[in-house]
């Protein structure tokens, strides 16, 4: 069984997993992971606490992907928060349906009260109570540690490669589509779906290439994040514009892959002068989509 917050299932996370799969394989047990809702930080350092990389469903899905053939989400509370490291684990041995075989971590993992208990600890447990362990070295990327803040620290300089290389895949947002202005489409020619997100927005404001993958097919798109300044919308919010789709989104999730920075938000003089730049920004995105999926292809 692994154990992690696994925000954004990296590759750190992704090799944690494979360590979990190898060791369920030599003992003909079920490789589970097990991750903390909400992230530990978010109750312990309040306002200081990081932003989520990827949702909690999408968390699930891409712990799975990672070998996972069960997944437990643990409520993080403040009782939780107050439990001794030994009484933590002692919990894992009489959780109910569950019976447990081994444990995996990342070598600095910390858990129970005030971060106390550590890689070292939960050897000596493991050795006590006859269960597999194994600690896994943090992986590096060109001098860089491969983790969720760094992945967020990238993502938060616009540096979409960056991040994604530490990911292991384009940053995605996901959400739910809900009613907007109406603007773009009458005006502007190109209606947007208005993504209610269900995590936290890392990326600076600003036009991007994007793809979406929905059940009629993946289509290219352009994004815009920010306040959509030609008409002083009052909100940031997350508008997707779908190349070569049409009919209506709305109440469906979108994940949405972000490919390429394409520029800032700017105020046009007029909303022609607007539509004049969008036609510039959508052959942009189809160009950098196209060239975006001859590589996915390559690589398969």
């Amino acid at each position: 069984m692994g154990f992690g917050v696994f925000d954004g299932v990296h590759h750190g996370h992704r090799l944690i997993m494979h360590h979990v799969c190898e060791m369920a394989e030599s003992i003909q047990a079920l490789p589970a992971a097990v991750t903390f809702v909400p992230h530990p930080r978010q109750l312990l350092s309040g306002a200081d606490a990081p932003g989520l990389l990827i949702s909690v469903e999408e968390r699930v899905k891409q712990l799975r992907s990672a070998g996972a053939r069960s997944v437990g989400i643990i409520n993080f509370t403040s009782e939780f928060a107050a439990l001794e490291w030994d009484e933590f684990l002692k919990g894992l041995l009489t959780a109910p349906g569950v019976t447990l075989k081994g444990i995996c971590v990342g070598e600095d993992w910390r858990f129970g009260k005030g971060g106390r208990g550590n890689a070292e600890l939960l050897e000596k447990f493991c050795k006590e109570h006859k269960l597999l362990f194994r600690a896994v070295k943090r992986l590096t990327f060109e001098g860089v540690n491969i983790s969720s803040s760094a992945i967020r620290e990238m993502a938060g300089k616009g540096d979409l490669a960056g991040a994604a290389q530490l990911l292991g895949r384009e940053l995605e947002l996901s959400g739910t589509v809900v009613q907007g202005f109406r603007i773009a489409g009458k005006e502007l020619a190109a209606p947007t779906a208005n993504l209610k997100l269900d995590h936290d927005l890392m990326v600076p404001d600003g036009v991007y290439a994007g793809a979406v993958s929905i059940e009629e097919g993946r289509f290219p798109a352009v994004l815009n994040i920010g306040f959509a300044p030609t008409y002083a919308v009052n909100e940031r919010r997350v508008e997707v514009h779908l190349l070569n789709f049409s009919g209506s989104l709305y109440g469906r999730k979108l994940n949405v892959r972000l490919l390429e920075y394409l520029r800032g938000e700017k105020k046009f003089s007029s909303p022609a002068q607007l539509k004049e730049q969008i036609t510039r920004d959508i052959a942009r995105a189809s160009v950098i989509y196209n060239k975006t999926e001859a590589t996915q292809e390559q690589k398969l």
